[in-house]
């Protein structure tokens, strides 16, 4: 009987140039994605001015994001991927993230905030204005798509890649994702910078004279974060163009109960799917507070904490294809992954209890995000078969979307209990300053956790077959068998 050959080999077995075109594709579709969730990072003081938000308010901004997804709909999407393919699953979720996008750039629009539907949404929820929940609304969108187009983008990329480059893929795309965090954090500080206008005051309560930021450059930042989201949906036109065979799960590749319970009782891959909650709880949430957190601990502008903030991933784009050559070349991935959380615990130690410039503690954090994740999503591939792949990273997303639900609201909320008597409006006048230990001191917990899963990863490992040895470089892999390799 003729063998039909899967689609990691049909993809494989493709023109080499055709495997970098639709990396590229893919990144430009996720560098939309990642550029709309951090182009909201340096804009939270002025939506404190101009909005009238609390850092509560934008801890919930945050979290919605990863409450669908916490919810399950990264594994449902990556189960229709699965059954569907990338191109149609894909298509659905892209276009959530820009209908997202635009809505939240909607709820800072003066057309929209002077609106009958702004007041009409404020009355729904007791507390909450129609800018916020418009807003809340966009990023619950939002999250529905962009984290589901990220089991896409991984799907893709070990499709084209496992048994070749892989990890140096992997590595690439990540690159071209954490430009996206970059320039987001870059242009909206820019845009704040250039178009705030000031007024001078005199303080009731102390007779001083303070100056008052009016931030009238806000809704150009967040409709400049529209425009991104439009732009990943033309490239995922692109990639639809080039990946012309589209693979879906056939009727004897089905993932039934039995499979899903082989996936997650496989503890190598639980570990993972730990550290990965884990290690991206301790960072992301982090990232979103870090020009706040800087601003007030160090008294910078918004601009430089802005640039500040955007050092980790600009220590990525050098370090993470680097390092993802290394582990294709010498392997090592579960002793890598140790290295990264121990550093991200010495990155909030240090911004919590030293003076030391802020530089260096943000370009070691740049060093661990780029490590941990070269060596953790290429791991993947090789611990579960490719039918159940889109299933595997949608699972891995689902337990990491619950910490990053979860996290921002709790650093909000610690940062209001600990700072009694601080409000947004004196932290603009001068008057007061947030205090951010407690918080940086859960992070740096959270990763403690990453640290000891990291290292329990480890010993998991040593009795691994050598197709799932993940301390192996990938030429050792037997990429003929294993997990990867469809029963």
């Amino acid at each position: 009987m003729t063998q039909v050959p899967d689609a990691q080999t049909k993809a494989q077995d493709r023109p080499g140039w055709l495997r970098w075109a639709v990396l590229f594709a893919m990144s430009m579709v996720v560098f939309g994605s990642y550029y709309v969730y951090d182009a909201l990072s340096p804009l939270k003081r002025a939506m404190e001015a101009e909005l009238g938000f609390t850092s509560g308010d934008f801890g919930w901004i945050v979290s919605f994001y990863s409450l669908p997804n916490m919810l399950g709909m990264t594994m449902l999407g990556g189960l229709l991927m699965d059954r569907k393919g990338v191109k149609f699953a894909g298509f659905i979720f892209v276009l959530l993230t820009t209908i997202g996008a635009l809505l939240s750039a909607l709820a800072v629009t003066p057309a929209y905030r002077s609106s009958g539907l702004n007041a009409f949404l404020g009355s729904l929820h007791h507390g909450w204005s129609g800018e916020l929940m418009m807003m809340v609304l966009g990023r619950f969108l939002f999250g529905i798509g962009a984290e589901v187009v990220i089991v896409a983008q991984n799907k893709v990329v070990a499709r084209w890649f496992k048994g070749k480059e892989l990890s140096f893929a992997f590595g690439l795309n990540l690159m071209v994702c954490r430009l996206g965090t970059i320039i987001a954090l870059n242009v909206s500080s820019g845009v704040l910078h250039v178009t705030t206008e000031y007024t001078a005051s005199i303080d009731p309560s102390t007779g001083l004279m303070v100056m008052n930021a009016h931030y009238v450059g806000l809704p150009m930042a967040m409709w400049i974060a529209g425009l991104v989201a439009l732009a990943s949906l033309a490239a995922f036109f692109l990639y639809m163009f080039l990946d012309r065979e589209d693979y879906k799960a056939g009727s004897d590749e089905r993932i039934d109960f039995k499979q899903f319970m082989e996936l997650i009782t496989n503890r190598t891959f639980l570990y993972i799917a730990i550290l990965c909650v884990t290690f991206y709880s301790a960072v992301f949430p982090f990232t979103s507070f870090a020009p706040d957190i800087l601003q007030n601990k160090y008294g910078l502008s918004t601009q430089l904490a802005g640039t500040l903030t955007s050092m980790v991933t600009m220590a990525t784009v050098v370090f993470t294809p680097l390092a993802g050559w290394l582990i294709d070349r010498y392997g090592k991935r579960a002793t890598i992954m140790i290295y990264g959380s121990l550093i991200l615990i010495i990155v909030h130690l240090t911004l919590a209890f030293t003076s030391i410039p802020p530089y260096i503690p943000m370009g070691l954090l740049g060093i661990a995000f780029s490590l941990v994740p070269a060596a953790m999503w290429p791991s993947v591939p090789y611990l579960v078969k490719e039918s159940q792949l889109g299933t595997a990273y949608g699972a891995m997303g689902l337990i990491q979307n619950i910490g990053l639900w979860g996290i921002p609201i709790l650093i909000g909320k610690i940062t209001d209990w600990f700072n009694p008597g601080v409000t947004p409006q004196k932290v603009r006048e001068g008057l007061a300053t947030w205090n951010y230990v407690p918080a940086l001191i859960m992070l740096s917990l959270i990763g403690a956790v990453a640290l000891v899963v990291a290292i329990l990863l480890l010993v998991e490992n040593r009795g691994a077959p050598p197709e799932r040895n993940l301390e192996l470089p990938s030429s050792a892999l037997n990429e003929d068998g294993g997990a990867g390799q469809e029963a």
